[in-house]
Formats: structure tokens, C-alpha cells, sequence
């Protein structure tokens, strides 16, 4: 018997190479398709509204010191623990920043142009 554990999963972790220099760590997998089709290749989900050890580890071990991460959480109750969550195990170790989106919003509800300016790294 198989267990799906999505607290050791990251989703899209696959197709990054490996120490990339720059990371967004979304929730769910809707959010990956989305800005993959905006143009953000390197992006990967999380799959829930927390960070877990594991996950965390995993991103360490795919990133670097100079790896920038941006946090784009969903602008709701569960994104909120969600990011805090990531920047409990992950803030430690490296650079990050919360972009903040507006009440009640996704990341699937902005266009190529407004996440443009709002990554701007």
C-alpha cells in the first residue's frame, strides 16, 4: 500500500534545475500552471496551506544562499498561515520575501504585466 504524504511532496520540483537563483513557492497547483504560462518557470507548490520540515529541507537542498525565494501566498486565511509557515523553516536559511496580493486574491487572478511588477526582483 502507497501513501500519498503531500507534507513530502513539492510540487513542480522536477523541472527545476538544481540551485536556481531565483524560486516562488506558491500553494496550490493551479497557481504553478498559471504563472508557468506568464512566464515563471521556476515555481513550485507546496500543496497546502503549511510548510513542513520536510518540504522545507527539500527547497534547501535545491537552492543556495543566493537563491532569492519569493512567497506568494494566496491572500486568504490559509495563505497567511502558509506563508508564515514557510518563513519559519525557511527564513533561517535563506533570502525571502512575501508578495502580497491583494485581499481575497490569487495568484491566478493577475495578468503576465501585474505579477511582472510585482516580482520584480
Amino acid at each position: 500500500m502507497h501513501e500519498f504524504a503531500k507534507s513530502r511532496i513539492i510540487y513542480n520540483l522536477h523541472r527545476l534545475q538544481k540551485a536556481v537563483k531565483e524560486l516562488m513557492i506558491v500553494e496550490g497547483l493551479p497557481s504553478v500552471w498559471w504563472l508557468d504560462q506568464a512566464g515563471f518557470c521556476n515555481v513550485v507548490a507546496l500543496m497546502g496551506s503549511s510548510c513542513s520540515e520536510e518540504q522545507a529541507a527539500i527547497i534547501a537542498r535545491f537552492t543556495t544562499s543566493e537563491t532569492r525565494i519569493a512567497v506568494m501566498p494566496d491572500r486568504d486565511d490559509a495563505g497567511e498561515r502558509f506563508a508564515h509557515s514557510a518563513f519559519e523553516r525557511l527564513g533561517v536559511q535563506r533570502w525571502m520575501r512575501w508578495t502580497g496580493l491583494q485581499k481575497g486574491k490569487q495568484p491566478t487572478a493577475y495578468c503576465r504585466e501585474d505579477l511582472n511588477r510585482m516580482l520584480c526582483m
